[in-house]
């Protein structure tokens, strides 16, 4: 592959919101709601630090090791034999990633859509369209999550507008009134979902500023938590909290709930026409990683020739890997967190470790970006005045003072609700506004970066 190719934050935000809501629309929503009830929306907020924490990750391996992906990374930390065993495991979280998407993809389509297509020929089907996008590069995947992202982003926006008339919020009430285990058990499961963010490190030499790095994921991350607590909140108050439990898909059944006239009650149908190429996206986003892994253990980036053979053997596995739907929402919904979080803390761990001994055993070896310091916008730049206001630190800061307040509302309300029914709603509303303002913060962080780098 070419060392010239490059994704802007734009696109890398995109591919970060892609792969956190693509991981959760189709599985674990139904689980959540059996767990939590009517406070399984509060679940993605233990994922927000998780995912923070991983952005910061990336930032620093982009900002020390420039031009370089986390399995050149790990090569150049733990040496050639260390290296190879982190990108094996790395690279097998990523091919049971694939794994798993084709087959809830497919699976969906059989279940719902096309009910006498063999599930080979569907399988089959996606595995061509990863040889198709395997010879390109990752901005061609990237340019085309462009374009059907935003259109993804605004039918999940505008689906309160659409339900207006089915909207029943006392289904929501008494609000954090279940008990605190269910909630973390819940929030514990979309680790699985939020874990799929770490398929970026495989695109960290595409991109040379560390804040950048850090900000669009962190962005792109809460863009993607946002629309699916969104989701959650319209399916309990449209379907209340024990139906959407027993529904295998509740979101696709919230959509064909919406009957914009007696002519036109499939909207379902145009809907999915956005979703699939949005889910698709990301799983050609994390094939390419994979890709990009294997030709890692071959000490080149030239990952088309791989291409075939690797696309091939994901279509076998898929077809021998899960016997049933039920196989399938098991692994996605219960093994998936146990998974994440079994070796990426590890991978984190040994990467830190190993890059602070080597800066400290040898600081000249060790590169470091100089535009990563903190950016500042000419007083000449037409900037927006709220984005003016505060320096990017000060943003940066400001949204995590956002979660750890949306975090203080969800205890004390899960704490004192019980005995004051008031406390609870107050709290919901306090988190629902610490989760919306912090993605207005990362928002102003992108941007800054962005007028920072115009200024230049």
């Amino acid at each position: 592959m070419d060392r010239k190719q490059v994704i802007n934050q734009r696109q890398l935000s995109w591919i970060a919101s892609s792969v956190i809501t693509s991981g959760g629309i189709l599985t674990l929503q139904n689980v959540l709601i059996r767990i939590s009830q009517m406070d399984a929306w509060y679940s993605y907020l233990l994922s927000v630090f998780y995912v923070f924490g991983v952005a910061s990750f990336f930032g620093y391996l982009t900002k020390t090791f420039p031009e370089r992906n986390i399995f050149e990374i790990s090569k150049e930390l733990l040496g050639q034999w260390g290296g190879t065993i982190i990108n094996l495991m790395i690279l097998f979280h990523f091919w049971q990633i694939v794994t798993r998407d084709i087959s809830a993809v497919s699976r969906f389509s059989s279940t719902l859509l096309l009910h006498n297509t063999p599930l080979e020929v569907l399988i089959l089907l996606t595995c061509f369209l990863l040889i198709y996008f395997g010879k390109s590069s990752v901005e061609v995947i990237a340019r085309v999550n462009d374009l059907f992202y935003p259109l993804f982003v605004i039918t999940i926006l505008i689906m309160p507008l659409l339900l207006s008339n089915e909207f029943y919020f006392r289904l929501v009430t008494p609000a954090m009134t279940m008990p605190l285990q269910h909630v973390a058990t819940s929030s514990l499961l979309t680790i699985g979902s939020a874990g799929d963010i770490f398929i970026l490190g495989a695109f960290l030499h595409m991109m040379y500023n560390a804040n950048q790095v850090r900000s669009s994921i962190r962005h792109g991350s809460l863009l993607g938590i946002f629309l699916l607590t969104y989701l959650i909140f319209a399916i309990l108050v449209v379907l209340g909290p024990k139906m959407p439990g027993n529904f295998i898909y509740p979101t696709y059944n919230l959509v064909q709930m919406i009957h914009v006239t007696d002519f036109l009650d499939r909207v379902d149908i145009i809907m999915l026409m956005v979703w699939y190429p949005t889910v698709t996206c990301k799983i050609i986003a994390i094939y390419m990683a994979l890709l990009l892994g294997i030709s890692s253990l071959l000490n080149k980036r030239n990952y088309p020739t791989i291409n075939k053979p690797v696309s091939l053997l994901m279509a076998l596995t898929t077809y021998l890997s899960f016997k049933s739907s039920t196989e399938l929402l098991d692994f996605s919904n219960y093994c998936s967190p146990i998974i994440v979080l079994a070796y990426q803390p590890l991978v984190i761990g040994l990467l830190l470790l190993a890059s602070l001994r080597k800066q400290r055993h040898n600081p000249a070896k060790v590169s470091t970006s100089a535009e990563d310091t903190n950016p500042v916008t000419k007083p000449t730049q037409k900037v927006p005045k709220l984005s003016q206001r505060l320096s990017y630190r000060q943003w940066l800061w400001s949204g995590n003072a956002l979660m750890v307040f949306s975090a203080v509302c969800l205890l004390f309300g899960l704490m004192f609700s019980k005995y004051h029914p008031a406390i609870g709603t107050i709290c919901a509303i306090g988190f629902a506004c610490g989760l919306f303002l912090t993605s207005l913060t990362t928002y102003m962080e992108v941007s800054l970066l962005k007028q920072a780098e115009a200024g230049k």
